[in-house]
């Protein structure tokens, strides 16, 4: 998770605006007098589920809590981060120039201590036992080889002496997770004897160390500490070797286990990273949501392993991107639902097998159990149910309060339907009842116990991913902005894309050579991990060259202004079914207008999109 989005997620938006503006409840939603503009009819709207406002009056303007804050303070994105962060309790870490050349350094020794570990893992007799360990696994040199799994010598003091001989210090180790201060002065070897599995980011570079005890010795597997370089809870494990495949194939496969990955890889199941034994966490999901959107749990088939696979689903449904949709609501009305764009699943483990064992033993199932998981919903139905008994009233509506919330997150329609008709038999209550009481249920944070817990609010809307599709596109060729000028600020929703969009389109148009060093350096700080993410997507998901590139950034131009357009107008729609007494015929005069401007616009948008599709369909 991004600070901006830690901040976002730590603020009602509710609260920010009514200090500006009085706002009346409107259904799930918000309206008041526009604070920027006079007007009699409350045209000003905010929708708390997705952490946005939009007036439809003279302004026609919208965004996030960040940008209601910079239009309304006249403050630039850095300044409202700042403001807002102070606000939610969130620190701010300041860039200093010796960031980059300590981390260059860490790199630089956890890729020399690797190497050292591998050659000893493949030479020295005191590694015996971890070769035999090695074989023991099925694992050939090859895979050792390609995993660069070493073997640190059971000394207190080898690896330290091996690295102070190459010109590093102990101070520099520390850093790098590889030494423990001793309290009376020295140090002394964090890893001793154990079997080695160097942690690599996505990019191959090593950042940390799992160690693997080979005597019996507690803890079973020892970790790198959290470093400049090493968070765990932000990294998976084979990720490296495994982007590709998962973006070719739509699927993440998620496993506990060092070895569960290695064994995986070998036999030819290369979508397969590990969370490092823990449940799976929203940063580990933020690595996994730039590649694919289909995610399946494989962990250990004991009670454990189905409560990290409770936890990590749950995560899931909290981080992963969320589609606003309308939904009738009666009389006429449409509210606005959010739905789990992710395809989340699950595979059930045989009992005894962990995923490294049935993978060896019997691939084919494996290839079975990968091609049909079980999905989200159906392993809900079996876990959050199995403690209940539903011949008894109580448990029937713990058992509907638990499953309501993710029946509703259900995209599909047809899916849905057939969930709550499953429920209803299950409890066997009527279905219009059991509909009933998921259409009411608000999305929850946690599966419901006994006693039922509150359910907080919903999480703010995540950036669009048409907004972060476009900016990649746009600062991988900036020299084709002037393509897309039609294109303005208010067609991101969200304010650090928003303004990000602006700084590249002013710095693209101010310097006649577009250099990306030189933008970083006058970007506004707190947009710079932004700016990493655009970069990383750009390097690993864009392999277009010209003229595609110019015809691509024209099409997504193009979505993302449908993208705006089409949300506005069905807004505005539940805005004119809304009878205010309060609005007069000018004013409906004024939306009935903008909702043809939008709809003239969408049909024009539409043919331009289809004669770029076309043109682009027929070049291939």
């Amino acid at each position: 998770m991004s600070v901006v989005d830690d901040v976002k997620s730590k603020i009602d938006i509710v609260d920010v605006i009514g200090q500006y503006a009085t706002l009346k409840k409107a259904g799930r939603n918000f309206k008041a007098l526009c604070p920027f503009h006079n007007e009699k009819t409350p045209s000003f709207i905010v929708f708390p589920d997705q952490g946005t406002w939009h007036c439809f009056g003279s302004c026609n303007t919208g965004g996030d809590v960040f940008t209601f804050l910079m239009k309304k303070e006249n403050l630039d994105f850095g300044e409202a981060l700042r403001r807002l962060a102070q606000r939610a309790g969130v620190e701010l870490v300041r860039e200093t120039p010796g960031e980059d050349a300590e981390r260059k350094k860490l790199r630089e020794i956890l890729a020399a201590t690797s190497a050292h570990y591998h050659y000893l893992l493949k030479n020295h007799p005191a590694a015996q036992g971890a070769r035999a360990y090695i074989a023991k696994r099925f694992l050939t040199p090859e895979t050792a080889a390609l995993f660069e799994l070493g073997f640190a010598l059971d000394d207190w003091h080898a690896t330290e002496n091996y690295l102070v001989g190459k010109g590093y210090t102990a101070r520099e180790l520390e850093a790098a997770g590889l030494v423990i201060a001793r309290e009376g002065g020295g140090h002394y070897d964090r890893f001793r004897g154990r079997l080695m599995f160097p942690i690599r980011n996505r990019n191959g570079e090593v950042i940390g160390f799992g160690a693997r005890t080979l005597t019996g010795d507690e803890p079973k597997y020892l970790n790198s500490p959290q470093t400049p370089l090493f968070d765990k809870s932000a990294t998976l494990y084979g990720l490296d070797l495994a982007k590709d495949t998962i973006r070719q194939q739509n699927l993440a496969v998620i496993v506990e286990g060092y070895m569960d990955v290695i064994g995986a890889h070998q036999a030819g199941f290369k979508n397969v990273v590990a969370s490092l034994g823990t449940a799976l966490t929203e940063k580990q999901l933020g690595l996994l949501k730039r590649l694919t959107n289909r995610y399946a749990l494989a962990l250990d088939p004991d009670a454990a392993g189905e409560e990290a696979t409770k936890r990590g689903l749950q995560v899931a449904r909290e981080a992963l991107a969320r589609k606003t949709v309308p939904v009738p609501m009666g009389a006429g009305l449409i509210g606005f639902e959010e739905r789990l764009e992710a395809e989340l699943l699950v595979i059930p483990m045989p009992p005894g097998k962990d995923p490294d064992e049935l993978i060896h033993d019997d691939p084919q199932k494996w290839i079975e159990l990968t091609a049909h998981p079980e999905p989200l919903v159906d392993f809900y139905f079996r876990a959050l149910t199995q403690d209940l008994n539903l011949k008894n009233a109580r448990d029937k509506s713990i058992a509907v309060q638990r499953l309501a919330p993710i029946i509703r997150e259900v995209g599909d329609a047809v899916q849905r339907a057939h969930y709550t008709q499953q429920l209803a038999r299950l409890v066997q209550v009527a279905e219009q009842t059991v509909a009933q009481a998921i259409a009411q249920q608000k999305r929850a944070a946690q599966p419901a116990k006994r006693p039922v817990e509150e359910t907080p609010a919903a999480a703010p809307r995540p950036v669009s991913k048409r907004e972060e599709y476009f900016l990649t596109l746009a600062l991988r060729t900036p020299e084709h902005l002037p393509r897309v000028a039609f294109l303005d600020a208010e067609d991101f929703a969200d304010a650090e894309t928003r303004a990000f969009y602006l700084a590249l389109r002013e710095f693209a148009e101010s310097s006649g050579f577009f250099e990306r060093d030189a933008f970083r350096v006058a970007l506004e700080p707190s947009l710079r991990a932004l700016l990493d993410r655009l970069s990383e997507a750009e390097t690993n998901g864009l392999d277009l060259t010209e003229p595609d590139l110019a015809r691509e950034i024209e099409i997504a131009a193009y979505r993302l202004r449908a993208e705006r357009d089409k949300t506005e107008l069905a807004r505005l729609e539940v805005l004119l079914r809304d009878r205010d007494a309060d609005r007069d015929a000018e004013d409906e005069r004024n939306l009935l207008e903008r909702v043809n401007v939008l709809r003239k616009r969408i049909a024009e948008n539409q043919k331009a999109l289809g004669a770029r599709t076309a043109l682009k369909a027929h070049a291939f």
